[in-house]
Formats: structure tokens, sequence, C-alpha cells
């Protein structure tokens, strides 16, 4: 078969188990993940071009972090003051410390409890928004500093993705790490340069054509992206701070609007290339570690961050509406674990 046609399946499959899934009420992702195993290399074997899939998985990746960026408006984060600071290192520093904790009593290295301990710590700022839009609850107090918290977790994120290539491609060479953060800053500081003196000056130009703003917005994000790739920082990375750099916008959202077909189309391939790689050799020795991590994750989370809340002066029913946001794990998670097995 071309690839033409494998795709074509592909999608065939995708939207007949995503129709599945929705009539089970269950998340769209869990049947990317299950399209992914059925005609993966371990299943029926009817896509064979994992190039291409990998391709696709990076554009959407690309996509999703640079859309995730257009929400990161720093000014936003002075709303939320001291804190959401302390919050978020709080959740972040327990939730993370007692993962590996979880992690290493379950048999795990100290890398492999370091990822999935520190993976498990951020929540998901994209979904918690969309969910808590849903209820209209934007304005009441648990919101703001739960958004205000969700915020810095992303930073800390960003950090990670930065930083982890330097320690697995560095080789201990100090000179080398020193160079390519110096590059890095100059690069960052290079876009955000850029966006303020020349982007805003032709904002009301590019928005004229609606097609010219999609394109520019997708040159900017795919070019950046590449820039800090091109530099020896991860793809994803740079993609976020393209995103952030075009945050001050106003036409922020009809940019994050104007690219969510494109992203969720592409994002679908990283999801569908998880599910293909899963293996079930193994099923019956790891089903234990992830009941236990799923429910740490559900369970314990929230009553962590209902401790960090509680110390701070909160009422029971915001530190509990609270918690109850950090039930979750952000898809930076996903991608952090991706970036760590493709870092080996």
């Amino acid at each position: 078969m071309d690839v033409f046609a494998e795709i074509g399946i592909l999608i065939g499959v995708a939207t007949a188990i995503s129709l599945l899934m929705r009539f089970l009420k269950q998340p769209l992702i869990i049947g990317h993940i299950i399209t992914g195993f059925l005609v993966g290399q371990l299943a029926l074997g009817l896509f064979r071009n994992l190039e291409t899939l990998e391709l696709f998985s990076q554009l959407g990746i690309s996509f999703l972090l640079f859309s995730v960026g257009l929400t990161l408006n720093p000014k936003t984060l002075k709303d939320y003051g001291l804190v959401s600071i302390l919050t978020c290192l709080g959740q972040v520093g327990l939730t993370g410390g007692v993962g590996v904790v979880v992690c290493l009593l379950l048999g795990y290295s100290w890398v492999t409890a370091l990822y999935v301990g520190i993976a498990l710590a951020f929540s998901s700022t994209v979904i918690v928004i969309k969910l808590l839009s849903d209820k209209g609850d934007l304005d009441k107090l648990y919101v703001k500093l739960s958004i205000g918290s969700l915020l810095l977790q992303d930073l800390i994120a960003i950090m990670l993705l930065f930083t982890i290539p330097f320690i697995a491609g560095a080789e201990g060479s100090v000179t080398e790490l020193v160079r390519t953060l110096f590059f890095g800053v100059i690069a960052g500081v290079g876009v955000f340069f850029v966006s303020h003196n020349i982007v805003r000056p032709l904002h009301r130009y590019l928005t004229q054509s609606q097609e010219l703003l999609f394109l520019f917005a997708t040159a900017w994000g795919m070019g950046v992206a590449a820039l800090f790739a091109y530099l020896g920082f991860s793809l994803e990375g740079g993609a976020l701070i393209a995103g952030v750099a075009l945050s001050a916008l106003p036409s922020r959202h009809e940019i994050s609007a104007r690219l969510a077909p494109l992203r969720d189309f592409f994002i679908v391939a990283f999801f569908i290339l998880l599910g293909s790689r899963l293996v079930v050799s193994n099923f019956d020795e790891i089903l234990v570690p992830a009941l236990v991590l799923s429910l740490f994750v559900l369970i314990g989370n929230p009553l962590l961050q209902l401790i960090v809340m509680g110390l701070m002066g909160y009422r029971k029913k915001t530190s509990f509406q609270t918690g109850l946001v950090a039930a979750q794990i952000s898809e930076f998670s996903l991608i952090l674990v991706a970036l760590g097995v493709s870092l080996n």
C-alpha cells in the first residue's frame, strides 16, 4: 500500500473507534491510542510508514504547544500574586516528591521514578480552563488561584523541556551546556524583540486577511520551533516560546481558533503513534503500578493540594475546589515522558 492509502485507512479506523468512544461517553484520546495499537506493527500491521506518523506527531505537538503558549500572557501572572506561586510550588514539590517515592516503592529505577513522578505533578491548563469555562466559574476565587498555579506549572514544564535535552546531550560538558544556554537566551530575546517591534506594528495589516493571518501564525510557530531545535533545544519548547511571544496580540484568540483544526488533526497522530508503540507482553507487570499511579493522581493530587491550601488559611470549600482541579495530568506530562523516551 502507498502512504496515501495507509493514511486513509488510519483516519477511517480512528473515526470508527472515536464514534464508539463517543457512544460510550469516553474521552476520544483513549480511542486514538486504541487506534494506534490496532493499526500498528503489533496488531493488524496496516500502517508501516512510521516516519510519516512521527512527522504528523511532531506537527501535532508543536501546534498544541504553540496554542497553549498563546494563552500564557506573562502579564496575566501578576493578577494572581504570591498565593498562586506558593500553591504551584507546593503542588509540584509535594506531588512530584511523593510520586517519585511511590515509583521507587513500586521497584522502578531512579531515572524512571523521576520522570514519572515529575510528570504526575503537572495539571493541564487547557483542559482545566475548558472545563471551568463550560461551568461558568471563571470569575470565582478558586478558579483564579488554580489558573495562576497552572500557568506557573506550564512555565516549570517549559524549563524542563529545555533542560532535559541539555542533560541528555551535553554528556557532562559544562562548556557545551553554557554555550547552548547562551544561544538559547539570545534566540529567546530575539524572538520577543521581533514579536514586539515588527509583528505588533504589522498586526493590523496581517488581520486584514484571514488566510494571511493563518499562514503567518503557522510560519511563525514552525519557524521558531525549528530555530530552537537547530540550537539544540526541544522542538516542543520552541513552539511554546513562539506562542508566548504572540500571546499579547489582540488577535491571539483568533489565531488559536484558526489553528485549532490543524492542531486537532495532527495531535491525533501523536496519540495514535503512542498507541502503536504499546507493548502488551508485560501488561501483567504494569497493570498494578498503573492502577496505583492512577489512584495517586485522582485522589492523592487533590489531597496534597487541599493540604497546601489549608496551610495558607483558605476555607475547606475553596481548598477542596482547587484540589479537584489537580485531579488529572497535563499534556506536558505525556510530552515530557515522550521526550525522555526519545532521548533514551
